[in-house]
């Protein structure tokens, strides 16, 4: 049982580890879409990809490793949590209270980032629109129903 312990803390630790680097491209992330760099939100995209293969990984081996705690508590691997096992071993109540720690902050850059991305694609739906309605009098003055106004030099859409 020792080993089984061992093994899953070390599991634990590593999910900590690439909480951590999440946690850094969350980061990277806002910075690229406030400073507008789409290059560098594809690079840390794509590295954050990578992270959460490992992460699926891991929570995959994690499963297995709950197998012999159901055995212990009487509940199914899915439904055995950090708690249940930190009331049977006390080792993991640091763990849990990291990986909280480092989850909580994950779920809050991901709510900035994705209001910025939605900030984000508004202002290029403004300015799309914006163009697109503008398009016709600026581009297309002898249009019907468009004449100029010498007098204003304003467009006159009551022509």
């Amino acid at each position: 049982m020792a080993e089984i312990l061992k093994n899953i803390e070390n599991n634990l630790k590593m999910q900590i580890e690439l909480f951590e680097k999440l946690i850094e491209l969350e980061k990277a992330k806002q910075q690229a879409l406030v400073n507008n760099r789409i290059q560098v939100l594809e690079m840390v995209t794509a590295q954050e990809e990578k992270i959460l293969l490992d992460v699926s990984r891991l929570e995959e081996e994690r499963l297995y490793w709950a197998d012999f705690f159901a055995q212990e508590t009487g509940k199914k691997r899915e439904d055995i949590t950090l708690r249940d096992l930190e009331t049977v071993h006390p080792v993991f109540k640091d763990i849990r209270a990291q990986l909280e720690k480092e989850i909580r902050e994950i779920q809050f850059l991901k709510e900035t980032n994705t209001k910025l991305l939605e900030h984000a694609i508004g202002l290029v739906n403004i300015t799309i629109n914006a163009l697109t309605s503008t398009s016709k009098a600026t581009y297309s003055p002898n249009n019907k129903g468009y004449k100029w106004n010498k007098e204003n030099f304003f467009i006159d859409k009551d022509a």
